[in-house]
C-alpha cells in the first residue's frame, strides 16, 4: 500500500481519537543538503534524552489532528540552538496545548545538530520549507485549512519561522501566513547595536511593501536572548506592510515553552489564541 493510500486510511481514526499523532517523513528519499554521515547503526530519527531529541538524520512532521473542520493549523518548531531538540515543552507539549485551543498542530523535528557552524539554519530551512508544502497540500486531511497555516517557533524555532516567514527570495508556497516566536534567537546582527535585524539574503528582515505574514512575539525582558530582537523584528514587520502584536513579560527567563514554571509559560498559549481570533483564524471563545 502507498505511503498517501496508508494515510487516507489512518486519518478517519485519527481524528476521531482526537488526541492520537500521526508520523511522516518529510522527505522521500536523502533529505537534500545533507553534509554530516550518521553513525553506523544509529537510529535516523535520532536519540531521545531527558526529552531533548539529539541526531536527527531524517526529519519527520508530528501531526494532532483537529476536531473540527477548517481550523487552523499550527506547525510547531522547537528549539534547542540548532544543536538538539527541546521536543517536549517546546513541541508536543504545545501541540496538544494548540489541540485544546481549536487548532490542528504539527510538530517538526528538524535535522540536528548543527551541520554549518556559521549558518546553522540552512538545512533545517530546508526541512521547514517543505513541512509547510506537505502541510499546506495536505491540510484537509486533518481538518485544518490550507489557507491558516501558523509557524510557531521557539528560540532556534523561532529564528526558522521568521526566515520561513520573511527571509528574501523563498518561494510564496513555502511560507506560512501567519508566523509566531516565542523568544526567537539569532535575529540580531552580532556587528551591530542591539537592535540592528541581520539583513540580505541570509537576513531576517522582511521587504519594505512586501505585505508579510502577520507576526506574533512574546519574550521576557530577562532573557539572555535579547528581547530587542523581538521587538526590532516586530517593527520591520509592520514597516514592511503587515501586522505585529508583541508582548513582554517581566521574567521568566529563557527555554520556558508551557514547562508552567512562569506566567510566560501559562499564559501566552491563549494570548497566541486570542491573537488568532482577532486575525479571524481560530473560531469561538
Amino acid at each position: 500500500m502507498s505511503k498517501f493510500a496508508t494515510l487516507c486510511f489512518l486519518v478517519p481514526l485519527l481524528v476521531s481519537a482526537n488526541r492520537t499523532p500521526l508520523r511522516l517523513d518529510i522527505w522521500e528519499g536523502a533529505p537534500p543538503g545533507e553534509t554530516s554521515l550518521m553513525a553506523t547503526g544509529a537510529n535516523p530519527y535520532g536519540t531521545v534524552k531527558d526529552t531533548r531529541r539529539e541526531n536527527v538524520f531524517t526529519p519527520d512532521i508530528v501531526f494532532f489532528p483537529a476536531t473540527a473542520p477548517g481550523s487552523p493549523l499550527v506547525l510547531i518548531f522547537p528549539g534547542g540552538g540548532y544543536n538538539i531538540l527541546a521536543e517536549d515543552h517546546e513541541g508536543v507539549g504545545v501541540a496538544r496545548r494548540m489541540q485544546s485551543l481549536g487548532c490542528a498542530a504539527a510538530v517538526v523535528r528538524y535535522r540536528v545538530p548543527r551541520r554549518d557552524p556559521q549558518k546553522p539554519w540552512v538545512v533545517p530551512l530546508l526541512d521547514a520549507q517543505e513541512a509547510v508544502r506537505i502541510v499546506r497540500k495536505r491540510a484537509t486531511e486533518w481538518r485544518a485549512n490550507p489557507d491558516k497555516i501558523v509557524a510557531l517557533g521557539f528560540s532556534a524555532g523561532g529564528n526558522l519561522v521568521a526566515r520561513l516567514a520573511y527571509q528574501p527570495n523563498a518561494a510564496a508556497e513555502s511560507r506560512p501566513n501567519y508566523a509566531a516566536m516565542v523568544y526567537p534567537a539569532y535575529l540580531l546582527d552580532a556587528g551591530q547595536d542591539d537592535k540592528v535585524l541581520l539583513s540580505g539574503p541570509n537576513g531576517v528582515t522582511p521587504i519594505p511593501g512586501s505585505h508579510p505574514a502577520p507576526a506574533f512575539f512574546v519574550h521576557s525582558a530577562n532573557d539572555p536572548i535579547p528581547a530587542s530582537g523581538s521587538i526590532a523584528l516586530a517593527t520591520a514587520v509592520r514597516f514592511a506592510g503587515s501586522t505585529a502584536e508583541t508582548h513582554i513579560y517581566a521574567s521568566g527567563g529563557h527555554g520556558w515553552g508551557v514547562n508552567g514554571n512562569c506566567p510566560a509559560s501559562r499564559e501566552w498559549p491563549e494570548l497566541l489564541a486570542a491573537w488568532l481570533r482577532g486575525q479571524g483564524v481560530l473560531t469561538g471563545k
